[in-house]
């Protein structure tokens, strides 16, 4: 099979890429792969401590399916697996033959990871089994973050949302309540064109265009667009540039009041495809923007 890093995959490990494509993998398949050279990255073996980039094109040798444990064949027809079946489903705001869209809830993780029950990739299991497809995640968001979240149901169709995520074509809109406490004065609208260091010390282009679209107190509502892709780019333009922190944004957020972090990917807009996709927002982030904003979200 093969799969092009996105940009959330930057910088990752490439066993954790390979299993993260199947996470029955077992630790010990993984490691037989990369030691029998099935795993190649632009054309050249790699080892599993590899740290791949976005747009790397891997290539894997060997039956993923075929090395599922049996420890983690999941009873289909188990209670469990029907009620995660149809939360799964639940978070389905748009589907055709090709793309899977979900309005993904706050505080759900899109991968395992340290502290992860439970996450988006264990339901594709389910859901993938039940309706005999292949499901692809073709780019992710914050645990935290809530939103538009694309699915791709081929590997054809994963491939297209890859390079059109890479090549900064997909348009993303998002909205945020940030935390003007500290004085911040925001203009009605703006660029921020301020690069962000990657994990390994390099800084990437990081551009994102903001509106301002209420204020009040210590409180303001924006809409975010973003032209590139790095890894918590609107957090860090918000806290760092604009002064103003997302509310509930644990890392870049001093003065924490909130559970929740007001970050929501509301539209997704694939001019290729013709399609628009618009995720209602949370019940506390509409709940709030009345009660200190008195704007209802429409």
């Amino acid at each position: 099979m093969e799969h092009i890093v996105t940009e959330s995959e930057d910088g990752v490990r490439a066993d954790r890429i390979v299993k993260n494509l199947h996470e029955g993998v077992s630790y010990v398949f993984l490691q037989k792969t990369f030691r029998t050279n099935k795993v190649k990255v632009n054309g050249k073996k790699v080892s599993g401590s590899d740290r791949l980039h976005t747009g790397d094109v891997m290539k894997i040798y060997a039956d993923l399916g075929s090395a599922v444990e049996e420890s983690v064949v999941l009873d289909l027809e188990s209670n469990h697996s029907k009620k995660l079946l149809h939360q799964f489903e639940s978070m389905i705001i748009f589907e055709n033959k090709d793309i899977i869209a979900l309005n993904k809830p706050p505080k759900l993780a899109v991968q395992s990871g340290t502290n992860v029950s439970i996450c988006i990739d264990d339901f594709l299991k389910i859901y993938q089994a039940h309706r005999k497809c292949e499901c692809r995640l073709v780019h992710r968001l914050d645990k935290d973050t809530s939103g538009v979240l694309l699915i791709a149901k081929n590997p054809i169709i994963a491939r297209k949302l890859t390079e059109l995520f890479r090549e900064n074509k997909v348009n993303k809109t998002y909205i945020a309540v940030v935390d003007c406490s500290a004085g911040s004065i925001i203009k009605k609208e703006g660029i921020i064109d301020n690069s962000i260091k990657n994990e390994h010390g390099v800084e990437l282009s990081a551009v994102t265009h903001y509106r301002l679209m209420k204020s009040s107190g210590d409180y303001a509502l924006l809409e975010l667009k973003p032209s590139t892709g790095r890894k918590h780019q609107l957090r860090i333009h918000c806290a760092e540039v604009l002064k103003a922190p997302i509310l509930g944004d644990k890392k870049y957020n001093q003065n924490i009041k909130h559970k929740e972090m007001f970050l929501h990917a509301h539209k997704v807009f694939l001019k290729e495809l013709n399609l628009e996709i618009t995720a209602p927002i949370p019940p506390y982030f509409e709940e709030f923007l009345y009660a200190y904003l008195k704007y209802y979200f429409s």
